[in-house]
């Protein structure tokens, strides 16, 4: 039986635990990341632990829901045992009935069927091979965007410091990716710090010609997937073709290894063909989307 946990009842340890060692496990479940998008997440949970799923609860119009973080992407039903559809809809039929508004982004091992599935796109590159070899497969375009940078004199560095790297995005006239409110904000700046201090992430920036930053960017690694959590970029920036040349040199340090890439983050001038252009494949994952608001309530969450 699937038990519905609240915060105080979950077993961190033991939480952790399943995460470390399922299939599917990723940085975005493990309690540490769970705890800075939502300080009192509740959990429902399978056995001793061998089948468990975050919930994020929050009061919007009034009314209780369950939502769904821009940092906290990919997360749903973990085990280190078989997940099938009957176990990932038994875990949805599971979910407290009283939320007048459920929007859950599932990871790629859970599959749902009906109406309330929806289908999201995403784009990974596989690092396996050399750089020499990856590169080989960009397209024209993204080879002369990459001779353009450097044509610009755009250099890339690591080690941005978290600080650095938001109010570079807080600036006028920089876009970032996704947009984040105040609060998000705020999460993602101690996801950067615990992330850095643990080795579980990366910070890479391009400046311009005259040491202006540019744009700017935070990898997050779990396992064998990197995901590129968060970009910014200036006008200049994107101009200028920064982030080709910045992607470019964060596959030249990993390649070779056993690492997929996500760059659904990214941000160019036109990211459909920045994203065919670096070699990367598209890969669907679903959402769990069910509204019950009244329609005045939904028009509203429409229209923002």
């Amino acid at each position: 039986m699937i038990k519905h946990l609240e915060n105080t009842d979950i077993n961190f340890v033991r939480w952790d635990n399943c995460i470390n060692n399922a299939i599917n496990g990723n940085i975005f479940a493990y309690s540490w990341y769970l705890n800075i998008l939502c300080d009192d997440w509740e959990a429902l949970v399978l056995g001793n632990y061998e089948y468990v799923m975050p919930l994020f609860h929050k009061t919007k119009f009034n009314r209780n829901i369950y939502f769904s973080s821009k940092l906290g992407i990919r997360l749903g039903v973990y085990s280190n045992k078989l997940i099938t559809h009957d176990i990932v809809q038994k875990f949805i039929d599971a979910i407290p009935s009283d939320k007048s508004l459920i929007n859950l982004s599932l990871n790629l091992h859970n599959h749902i069927n009906g109406a309330n599935a929806r289908i999201i796109s995403t784009y990974e590159l596989d690092l396996i091979q050399s750089h020499k070899k990856i590169a080989e497969k960009y397209s024209n375009q993204f080879q002369k965007d990459l001779e353009s940078a450097r044509i610009n004199k755009i250099t890339i560095t690591q080690g941005l410091l978290p600080n650095e790297l938001i109010n570079f995005a807080l600036t006028k006239k920089v876009y970032s990716k996704p947009k984040l409110k105040e609060n998000e904000i705020s999460q993602l700046r101690m996801i950067i710090a615990n992330s850095l201090r643990y080795h579980l992430g990366e910070t890479y920036c391009a400046y311009g010609d005259h040491n202006n930053l540019q744009a700017a960017a935070f990898f997050v690694k779990s396992k064998k997937k990197i995901h590129l959590l968060f970009a910014a970029i200036s006008q200049y920036g994107i101009l200028k073709n920064a982030f080709h040349l910045l992607i470019d040199k964060f596959i030249e340090v990993h390649s070779e290894k056993d690492l997929t890439l996500n760059i659904e983050n990214s941000i160019t001038k036109n990211n459909k063909e920045f994203f065919t252009g670096v070699g990367a494949h598209e890969v669907k994952y679903q959402q769990y989307y069910k509204n019950n608001l009244p329609w005045f309530y939904k028009l509203i969450l429409n229209n923002n």
